[in-house]
């Protein structure tokens, strides 16, 4: 009701404002998380992710107390972003392969956002320095695996429990096995893969396709709503900068931008990157109720949830802080090419201040992605066809 009476009070102030959400998702945010999700549903449709999570499933079982199977699921939430790690996570509880605590665990261990978000978006569209978007995703990374260590050792989580009771493996998981090498494992899990998938590498483009443009209007939804909400909040607070503080609790690409653009990064640029990252961990109640959405089933475990989100951003704060300090110092620079100018310079100060230049406009920056995808999707084709079903010594063709 307030936002109503809000919107109905100032309704040019709302419309602008949910034109600059509009803005900043469809020439930013948009171009750059295309293809990246696109890849991550190629990429678990080949098999490669889950022969990374045969690869490394005895550390992870090791380090988080969890089941092989939970493997995949953290690898696709680590490369898709969030709410992706959500879904497959409550697929697996669905199907009994993680329960109780176990799921709660993966379920936050899976909630990470779109590394290709943080390193071309907020480095090099929102903050134009793509060594901050390193030092931010590093810090990222480093304070996501600390929290899902920590957090089975704090909630009481007991190892393999679900191991223990004999479930069977998820979609072609063979790490469990004790037969063969590391490789032949992984091997073995991207083949299984493939055929459980058995799509045509054609309809699991066409599939990624949709699923990209729906996972990004829906993020886009969310941005303009909560742009209309902070538009309101600052009319309330007119001539402070209190309001900087709120977008990240709401929605983290608005937050990124607004952190982005305030005056704390043009006077300590390393500390605004660390609460860039600890507003990219905690994700924003959008992105809560992503997961939540996400999340079907039973009730949904949010005391615990937003715990752990609160435990992911204070570890990410620490951990970025240096990293961010090192990036100052030039470490990152020889990363910082490959990124530079993909997402176009946004000049703008607000959202609603006027149209922001497209990163679609940037032909050298989006040509390098297009090949670079291309090429992916080449090699994907292949490693398709590699791994496509084999007859059985039953089948007899005529020679």
């Amino acid at each position: 009701m307030a936002l109503v009476v809000g919107i109905v009070r100032s309704p040019e102030e709302a419309f602008r404002a949910s034109l600059g959400g509009l803005e900043i998702w469809w020439k930013t945010v948009f171009p750059g998380l295309l293809p990246p999700l696109m890849l991550a549903e190629l990429l678990a449709a080949s098999g490669l992710l889950h022969g990374i999570a045969a690869l490394g499933s005895p550390l992870f079982r090791r380090l988080f107390r969890l089941p092989a199977a939970a493997g995949w699921v953290a690898a696709f939430g680590w490369t898709a972003g969030l709410p992706a790690g959500a879904r497959e996570t409550a697929r697996l509880r669905e199907r009994g392969l993680v329960r109780g605590r176990e799921a709660e665990s993966l379920l936050l261990l899976s909630h990470m956002p779109n590394p290709f978000l943080v390193i071309v978006v907020v480095g090099s569209g929102f903050l134009q320095a793509p060594a901050y978007g390193w030092a931010i995703a590093a810090g990222l990374w480093i304070s996501g695996i600390a929290t899902g260590m920590l957090w089975p050792r704090l909630s009481g989580n007991e190892s393999n429990t679900t191991e223990a009771a004999g479930e069977p493996p998820i979609d072609g998981d063979v790490s469990h096995q004790p037969s063969g090498s590391a490789l032949r494992r992984a091997y073995r899990a991207m083949q299984e893969a493939r055929l459980a998938d058995a799509r045509p590498f054609g309809k699991q483009t066409a599939d990624a396709v949709t699923s990209a443009v729906a996972t990004l209007f829906a993020i886009g939804g969310l941005m303009m709503m909560s742009a209309v909400l902070l538009r309101i909040v600052q009319t309330a607070l007119p001539g402070t900068d209190a309001w900087l503080t709120i977008p990240s609790l709401y929605e983290m690409h608005l937050g990124a931008y607004a952190s982005g653009r305030s005056a704390l990064f043009e006077s300590a640029p390393a500390k605004a990157a660390a609460l860039i990252a600890a507003a990219l961990a905690w994700s924003g109640l959008s992105g809560l109720l992503q997961a939540r959405a996400a999340w079907s089933g039973s009730r949904f475990p949010w005391p615990r949830f937003i715990a752990g989100r609160l435990l992911h951003a204070a570890l990410a704060l620490v951990a970025t802080y240096p990293l961010a300090i090192a990036a100052e110092r030039g470490w990152f620079a020889p990363l910082t090419p490959v990124w530079r100018g993909f997402a176009g310079p946004l000049a703008a100060t607000e959202p609603a201040a006027g149209p922001l230049p497209s990163g679609w406009a940037l032909l050298p920056g989006t040509t390098l992605a297009a090949v670079a995808c291309l090429g992916i999707f080449v090699l994907l084709a292949l490693l398709a066809a590699l791994i496509s079903p084999r007859r059985r010594g039953g089948d007899k063709r005529p020679k």
